[in-house]
């Protein structure tokens, strides 16, 4: 359903402070609840392997670990189908992978290099043709450049003129058939340059929201942490979650949380740095990465996409009904010499944590 969005200003909440032994207790029931909600999925993944048989390799469990997590309602309601009708196999995994996780099928990208090869190899004979061709018109030049040295008659200079002319025809034709070939070949090579590039993007890509997903995130992470060492410039990263977002999701359904969902990332990707890029790892988390920043610019920065956030409110374009705001909890880390992207997220996400504790809503920059 297309949603409205509203100017509404927002409250700002206070803000605790953190360090305190009230925070490390609650960090410590926070952990232990998120490994006990780890231990339900598992077991639900657990039972879905052992009830359709599916054996237990990474895309599968991946999809499984979307699909109990509830990640996103359509790939959900897909697999309820396929379930309730037994049709679950490694086919329809697959699928559903290209379908919602932006899988690219390994035999697509085949067929694509495929045909890149065998276009390559077609351009090379129509070449090697040509300078076949080039080749014969220039030992017929050559030949008649001899002739003309010695004494001619009338008629052996007719036949001459006559071989010369025959030759710069039959050369003329084939440059025009040349020169028809590569322009095809070049029309070819930028189709089959727009099908690679269609398909390099959808394998980095959240089919839900068309930011990147999380292959795409961490792929760019890495650039991005390499490209700073070499310079020796700043790295910054946030991680973000919709705040209460299963809440809003058990209200007013699935279909208005991907609204919600989409919605999100286009304002992340509207209101970050310039240079800054954006990505969704799972669920209602996203990472904005944020080159050139330390941590309180790049604090700041966020806080300030969270606020432009947290001052809208979502309106049911139906009944124009309030839905109430969206807001959302941010950690930010920088980048150290050490990191890894796995590290950098993991102190975000320390960070993140930290947020939520605070009462949500806030931006958190982490202090290790």
């Amino acid at each position: 359903m297309t949603q409205q969005f509203g100017r509404l200003l927002a409250e700002s909440g206070a803000r605790l402070p953190a360090g305190n032994a009230a925070a490390n207790a609650a960090a410590a029931t926070s952990a232990s609840a998120d490994a006990a909600a780890g231990l339900v999925h598992y077991d639900a993944i657990r039972a879905l392997l052992s009830a359709t048989g599916l054996a237990a390799e990474p895309p599968v469990y991946d999809l499984l670990w979307r699909y109990v997590r509830d990640e996103d309602h359509a790939l959900s309601l897909a697999l309820d189908t396929a379930i309730a009708a037994g049709s679950v196999d490694m086919a329809m995994v697959t699928m559903l992978r290209r379908a919602h996780c932006g899988d690219v099928a390994a035999t697509e990208v085949a067929a694509l290099v495929e045909a890149a090869h065998d276009q390559a190899e077609a351009l090379t004979q129509r070449v090697e043709a040509g300078r076949t061709d080039l080749d014969t018109y220039g030992r017929v030049i050559a030949d008649g450049g001899a002739a003309l040295g010695a004494t001619l008659d009338a008629a052996a200079l007719a036949v001459l003129l006559d071989r010369l002319g025959a030759a710069t025809a039959t050369m003329q034709a084939a440059n025009t058939r040349l020169l028809g070939e590569l322009a095809e070949a070049a029309t070819e090579t930028r189709a089959l340059s727009e099908k690679l590039g269609a398909a390099e993007r959808a394998a980095i890509t959240d089919p839900l929201t068309g930011v990147l997903n999380r292959r795409g995130t961490f792929e760019m992470l890495e650039r991005a942490q390499a490209e700073a060492r070499k310079t020796g410039g700043k790295l910054a990263l946030a991680m973000v979650d919709i705040d209460h977002f299963k809440r809003f999701n058990d209200r007013f359904g699935h279909a208005l949380g991907d609204e919600v969902l989409r919605f999100v990332a286009r304002h992340l990707l509207d209101r970050v740095p310039a240079g800054s890029k954006v990505g969704r790892i799972g669920g209602e988390e996203f990472v904005a990465v944020l080159p050139g920043m330390d941590a309180m610019a790049a604090t700041a920065a966020i806080d300030l996409v969270r606020s432009g956030l947290a001052s809208q409110i979502i309106r049911n374009a139906a009944d124009g009904t309030s839905m109430g705001r969206v807001s959302f909890s941010a950690g930010v880390a920088t980048d150290h010499a050490d990191d890894t992207p796995d590290s950098l997220v993991e102190r975000a996400d320390r960070a993140l944590y930290s947020a939520k504790r605070m009462g949500r809503d806030r931006v958190v920059p982490d202090r290790s």
